[in-house]
């Protein structure tokens, strides 16, 4: 039987994927009629129209066609507990019961600070409704506190909607308009030259990096690198910013703790108010004291209003949240994903693909990638990105009940175990088996 060809399988695969969910087929059409696009979050549109999910329960999701799958993104890390997590949608429930919104002060953002300052040895905190809130909060206080303008990003870094950088040549146009330079990830040689480099640094307010680029790809950087930027922040005299949003489910103290390397401030996010809107940034007390009301030496004093920054619903289950999530917990979850990592690259190597397709990250979050693989001298990268072979595997997995995002992203959760591991693997295999042809 002849082979049949990627652009063939793709059609066929698009074709079963339009017939297969009506009801969401139609549901993005009526709301394509009063919102852009049909939906509200560009991330979760996926072509020819996303699939409509009407429930949620542990690590499952049911569509508007009745169909279910295992969820392997779980909201983009936010859905670190999985769907409906009982201890947390009881504090939820008993939030409800005895009101929100108080437009006061209450009773858990206090707790619920204390338990991320000392989770994370942050020495003071403020909250946020989003990662991406807390990150331009922080570049706002670094520029005040520095007198400074310039801001050090990384090209394949996201540090949330209107701070998003693809690659070293281009931003996001959404971007907002402060003096940035962008330099390329995980690379020594351009940092130390940077350091030397007087004309680019006298100006620098703030280095912000990710340990480990989440929507870039899964890559991590190295601990040289990240100790080189640190070494850069403190002789110019920057504020160095680890963006955690991600990455702080990787390890109990987040990756710093990991590394071992001590930021000035770090921003946090997604799952650590249990699904909830959240954001956090915090650092040095001397830096986070420009906030205190209270101080009464004549230093500066900023305002950080926000109507949703203490909401009760987010309070009350971050303080949940962090119970729930021990250290054996945390530990457990990110070795199941190493295991799942190494399994699905060990699957590449089987089949002959691994130049093709392969699987970067750490621990419990990863992406799998297509293209031409290159190993260069300070990342592993895709030197031409096949979006076609992506797709194709995207539309495998969802036609046989797997869900993670349309890019490769996978994220999982406290509530995966060993067989939903052995399920994404049979079901990986299955694709290599038909498809493998198309990889090599």
């Amino acid at each position: 039987m002849t082979s049949r060809t990627l652009s063939e399988g793709l059609s066929d695969a698009i074709s079963d994927y339009v017939s297969s969910n009506p009801v969401s087929k139609s549901n993005h059409e009526d709301a394509s009629q009063y919102l852009p696009g049909g939906n509200t979050r560009s991330v979760l549109y996926t072509s020819p129209f996303p699939i409509t999910f009407v429930s949620a329960k542990g690590i499952t999701l049911t569509s508007a066609e009745g169909c279910t799958y295992l969820d392997f993104l779980n909201e983009y890390t936010a859905g670190l507990f999985g769907h409906s997590n009982e201890d947390i949608k009881r504090a939820i429930q008993g939030i409800v019961e005895t009101g929100w919104g108080f437009g006061g002060i209450g009773q858990w953002e206090g707790r619920l600070a204390r338990g991320i300052c000392e989770r994370f040895g942050i020495e003071r905190c403020r909250f946020t409704n989003s990662g991406t809130e807390a990150n331009l909060m922080a570049i706002a206080v670094a520029k005040v506190i520095t007198g400074r303008k310039k801001i050090l990003v990384f090209g394949g870094a996201y540090h949330g909607s209107l701070l998003a950088f693809p690659s070293t040549e281009s931003q996001s146009p959404l971007n907002v308009p402060h003096e940035f330079i962008v330099a390329p990830y995980n690379d020594l040689q351009y940092i130390q030259a940077l350091q030397q480099d007087s004309t680019a640094t006298k100006d620098l307010a703030a280095v912000l990096v990710e340990q480990m680029q989440g929507a870039g790809g899964c890559h991590a950087a190295s601990r040289e690198f990240l100790q080189t930027l640190k070494t850069l922040a403190t002789a110019t005299g920057a504020i160095l910013i680890f963006d955690e949003v991600m990455t702080s489910r990787l390890h109990p103290g987040g990756l710093q703790a990991y590394h071992g390397i001590k930021p000035d401030m770090t921003t946090l996010g997604k799952y650590l108010a249990g699904g909830s809107s959240f954001g956090c940034f915090g650092g040095k007390e001397e830096i986070m004291r420009v906030f205190d009301e209270t101080r009464s030496d004549g230093g500066l004093i900023l305002s950080h209003p926000g109507t949703f920054n203490n909401n009760i619903i987010s309070m009350r289950a971050g303080c949940v949240a962090l119970e729930i999530l021990t250290d054996e917990v945390l530990e457990k979850m990110n070795a199941l994903g190493e295991d799942l990592r190494k399994e699905l690259n060990e699957l590449c190597e089987k089949y002959g693909v691994q130049e093709k397709m392969w699987v970067t990250g750490v621990g419990s979050l990863m992406a799998l990638h297509f293209g031409e693989r290159k190993e260069g001298q300070w990342r592993e990268y895709v030197k031409v990105k096949s979006t076609d072979l992506g797709d194709l595997f995207w539309f495998w997995m969802v036609q046989n009940g797997v869900y993670l995002a349309r890019r490769g992203f996978v994220a999982l959760t406290i509530g995966h175990r060993r067989e939903h591991i052995e399920r994404f693997l049979e079901v990986t295999e299955e694709f290599l088996k038909a498809w493998g042809h198309v990889l090599q």
